[in-house]
């Protein structure tokens, strides 16, 4: 299957412009992910530079929670110093000590072993090159070398002080995110018009997050589908269809099409304006359309079985119709994820709907719509949605 050639310029527009979204990575650090990105666009030629830049401006983070939080750090590094729920006690003396008691003593293992804790927040990267920030400030490393090395010491002390005030995690973390952002929404020009397994890397870099994150959807090129399927011991042509985004050379797209999916696509098809369909594909993909839920605490990804693509006053717009089997055990968890995501995002379709078959009869819910939107966020029976005035017949 190949792009179809009747598609314009303007569906394929309209499809790279529908944000995508991403499963969060557990124990992503926003630090990791804003070197990682300046690394990125220093090898594509982007912005000179960046990976000083940012350890700059992550620098003038901690400089900054250190003038704010002064008496916070003081107190704490006055205080018994404990780990993992239980006070440090000197070795020699069997008993508990503070931070700057040990600091004092010359208790080298428990000042290393505090900054280890301390650089896990920052990353070892930035709590290395802030260390050396810190010491450059009060030292020259060529003109005094012992003099240089007491300085590495105090600064290493002060960054395991400031990791020993639990503030200071969401502080840093929130700046480093932050200007990642900034800089993924500057340079987003820049690297759109990159080869795609670079836009790929990038694509990683947004991933690296605990929080679901938009992404572009990508221009599908070849893809091979199946178009025979077998029926006990015989072989039997897939069913095709046209005006698919993707397509043979007679401009057929093969797919299997339960009756939900078939009555959802003969509908659809039939309204006025309709110019294309795109089945997505239901796995991990640049082309797929992933939309994040939340099940038992977990974020997963859904995607929605259609998009279809019309013209309406000169425009081109998109609705996004999923068929939505209320049978299995995440079908209220799936319609909550979509109806946020409609939320969300309620400017890139023109319609946002979910269809389920309720007694024989199928219904629809438009979630663009605040009422339901309101009632998907709270419901705890997705049934019930569907058979209450909130939904529709879909017709």
């Amino acid at each position: 299957m190949k792009p179809n050639p009747a598609a314009s310029t303007a569906v394929w527009e309209a499809f790279e412009a529908l944000p995508s979204q991403t499963r969060p990575q557990k124990g992503a650090r926003p630090a990791r992910r804003l070197t990682a990105l300046a690394q990125e666009l220093v090898d594509d030629g982007i912005l000179d530079g960046a990976v000083g830049k940012a350890h700059a401006a992550l620098h003038a983070v901690l400089d900054r929670f250190q003038t704010e939080n002064a008496e916070k750090i003081k107190n704490k590094r006055n205080a018994v110093l404990v780990v993992d729920g239980k006070a440090v006690v000197a070795s020699l003396k069997n008993k508990a000590m503070t931070f700057n008691e040990f600091w004092e003593e010359a208790d080298v293992a428990v000042i290393d072993d505090a900054y280890r804790r301390a650089a896990r927040i920052f990353s070892p990267d930035v709590s290395r090159t802030y260390v050396e920030y810190l010491a450059d400030k009060v030292a020259d490393r060529e003109e005094d070398a012992e003099e240089y090395l007491e300085a590495i010491m105090e600064a290493r002390v002060t960054v395991a002080g400031l990791g020993l005030v639990m503030e200071v995690q969401d502080y840093f973390d929130g700046e480093a995110d932050r200007l990642a952002k900034a800089w993924l929404a500057e340079y987003t020009p820049q690297i759109k018009s990159l080869k795609d397994e670079r836009k790929e890397a990038y694509r990683q870099i947004v991933e690296m997050s605990t929080e679901p994150q938009d992404v572009d959807l990508v221009r599908p090129a070849n893809k091979f589908e199946m178009t025979r399927v077998r029926e006990g011991e015989k072989e039997a042509d897939l069913p095709v269809w046209k005006h698919h985004l993707l397509c043979d050379e007679s401009g057929n797209y093969p797919a299997l099409l339960n009756h939900w999916e078939t009555k959802v696509f003969e509908i659809e098809t039939k309204r006025e304006g309709f110019a294309f369909w795109y089945r997505n594909p239901q796995y991990t993909g640049q082309s797929s359309l992933g939309i994040a839920y939340v099940e038992a605490e977990q974020y997963k990804i859904v995607r929605p079985d259609f998009l279809f693509f019309a013209e309406q006053d000169g425009e081109m717009i998109v609705d996004l119709v999923d068929p939505h089997g209320l049978h299995l055990a995440d079908a209220l968890p799936k319609l909550k994820g979509l109806a946020l995501y409609a939320e969300h995002h309620p400017d890139a379709y023109r319609r946002i709907e979910s269809v389920a078959e309720v007694k024989g009869k199928l219904r629809v819910l438009d979630l663009k719509r605040q009422d339901v939107q309101d009632a998907v966020a709270n419901a705890e029976n997705a049934e019930t949605l569907f058979s209450s005035g909130l939904a529709d017949d879909y017709q």
